[in-house]
């Protein structure tokens, strides 16, 4: 009976000290991390995120999270994430999610806005204004981040931020038309009275103006006027740093 309780009592010290063992030498799972849609590296720890809605489509794809910010009095806010063309399908869409999306304010009482990252190269410039003047109504903060690209009707969409940023090698372009459904609106004295307006709506004159005239200079240039961090900021398309 001795020898039976001494055989167990080893085998059970073996048993514990293989596990702490195996405990001690185990690698730290890293924490899994989303990238925002487009993006290179952009992105948030899963544990910061909730995923609120999704819609996607041969020609778009949208998300609203709800995300963690300690700046919020609540302690989060939402923002969206939106990569595709800019059709009247996903001007559906996006009224949908900007409706639910929730900004927050900080303890001072100054609002912090939703922000909506962009990643779109295809789209016709009205339906640019018009998702551009919905971003206006909802008080939303547009954004363009690293590796992404926000072009023709993307870029005029982009305008409607209340604030505007563009970060690190994020690219804004205001492309020719000469390739459907991408260009500057310009051929047309109409088109051109179109953006100058929406452009005085979205910017002011005194950006409004110099932007104008750089953009129908560039009218026909295969690679219309492209814009990083930087410039943009100089010509007040982008408000903050």
């Amino acid at each position: 009976m001795l020898q039976t309780n001494t055989f167990r009592f080893f085998t059970q010290l073996l048993t514990y000290l293989s596990i702490s063992f195996l405990a001690s030498c185990a690698v730290p799972v890293p924490l899994q991390k989303h990238t925002v849609m487009g993006s290179e590296q952009t992105g948030y720890s899963n544990l910061v995120l909730t995923l609120q809605t999704e819609t996607e489509t041969p020609s778009f794809h949208i998300k609203l999270f709800t995300i963690r910010n300690a700046e919020c009095v609540n302690a989060s806010m939402d923002y969206v994430e939106f990569d595709g063309a800019i059709n009247k399908e996903s001007l559906s869409a996006f009224e949908a999610v900007l409706i639910e999306a929730q900004g927050c304010k900080n303890r001072k009482g100054t609002p912090i806005y939703p922000f909506v990252y962009l990643n779109s190269s295809t789209g016709d410039y009205p339906d640019g204004y018009t998702l551009g003047e919905m971003f206006r109504k909802f008080n939303i903060e547009t954004v363009v981040t690293q590796g992404q690209t926000c072009k023709g009707a993307c870029a005029v969409a982009f305008l409607g931020g209340r604030l505007r940023l563009i970060r690190d090698n994020g690219a804004l372009v205001f492309a020719s038309n000469k390739v459907r459904g991408i260009g500057i609106e310009c051929e047309r004295a109409n088109n051109q009275v179109m953006l100058r307006n929406y452009l005085e709506r979205m910017l002011g004159v005194v950006y409004s103006e110099p932007l104008y005239f750089n953009l129908m200079s560039n009218c026909f240039q295969p690679n219309g006027l492209s814009l990083d961090r930087n410039t943009a900021n100089e010509l007040g398309v982008a408000n903050e740093k």
